[in-house]
């Protein structure tokens, strides 16, 4: 029996085997067998190709693979590359990336979204969504997103914005009296008769506004006159409670008093925390205050 000869496409075999494709690559691309193939590998001594290197890599490859990690679906990645869904799939098991992400639906015009937005830009009291939605025969959740997409702002917003501000609402309560002191005409705490003021259902310290309208910031502590006048509301007389301390604290030391106590109380309160000098420059203890406060509320 004579040996068979080698096979008539075996310099091809040879060519694609070192280009590492494997049995079944090779075969699907010079339409032989398997099996000729892994003749061939074995008969010169050929390692078997790695199962990753299988395929020739596209001629995009390296677009595909930065569009994939940009997340883009595999049709979209298909029609910028050219390159078949399948083969993207594969490329994003190969990659380890999951499903791929679903396209998100295009949002369609509304049928009457010309009337809409009409009605939104024509203002008045009747533009809320509710009022267009009625008045339209649409639905109001479609008027509001017609509202957004175009920035238009809401019946809230835009009577908010045209309020007066705090401070304008704060100074058309105050009244100026002798000495550059200020006034309240406004509301006051039932009680304490503390001027307050409310506005866009806030309520606000008048005080506090004064402060503000002086320094720029927030006050901490409670906002009181250090004025001789009463619930004087002048940003010049007002002061936060570290402001009202440093005060009291220079003028105890320009009466020749020495500094007040450091360390703790006989209550064990941290005076550099609780300490306070009263209207009297007088110092107390802030804690034992309030636990004294608390003592007289449970009995």
């Amino acid at each position: 029996m004579t040996k068979p000869g080698p096979h008539p496409q075996e310099a091809q075999i040879l060519a694609l085997i070192d280009k590492g494709l494997n049995n079944t690559a090779i075969a699907e691309l010079l339409y032989c067998g398997p099996r000729a193939v892994r003749k061939v590998r074995l008969d010169h001594n050929r390692p078997p190709a790695p199962r990753s290197a299988w395929r020739h890599a596209h001629p995009k490859e390296r677009q595909i693979r930065q569009l994939l990690a940009d997340d883009h679906t595999d049709a979209e990645i298909s029609r910028r590359t050219g390159a078949d869904v399948s083969t993207i799939a594969d490329r994003r098991r190969m990659l380890g990336l999951g499903r791929a992400p679903m396209p998100k639906a295009k949002a369609r015009p509304h049928p009457r979204e010309a009337e809409i937005l009409a009605a939104l830009k024509a203002g008045g009291p009747d533009s809320s969504n509710t009022a267009i939605a009625r008045k339209l025969g649409v639905d109001k959740h479609a008027v509001g997103r017609i509202r957004r997409a175009h920035d238009l702002p809401n019946t809230y917003e835009r009577q908010r914005a045209e309020q007066p501000s705090v401070e304008d609402r704060w100074r058309a309560h105050t009244r100026q009296v002798d000495g550059g002191h200020l006034e309240w005409t406004g509301p006051r705490a039932s009680g304490s008769g503390t001027p307050i003021l409310r506005v866009l259902g806030s309520w606000y310290s008048a005080a506090g506004i004064a402060f503000r309208i002086r320094t720029g910031r927030d006050p901490k502590g409670h906002v009181r006159a250090e004025c001789d006048v009463r619930h004087c509301v002048a940003p010049a007389c007002v002061e936060d409670e570290p402001g009202r301390q440093g005060l009291r604290l220079q003028l105890r030391r320009l009466q020749g008093l020495p500094d007040p106590p450091t360390g703790t109380c006989p209550n064990g309160h941290d005076l550099a925390v609780d300490g306070r000098l009263d209207a009297k420059l007088s110092h107390y203890c802030e804690g034992c205050k309030r636990a004294k406060k608390r003592a007289r509320s449970t009995t």
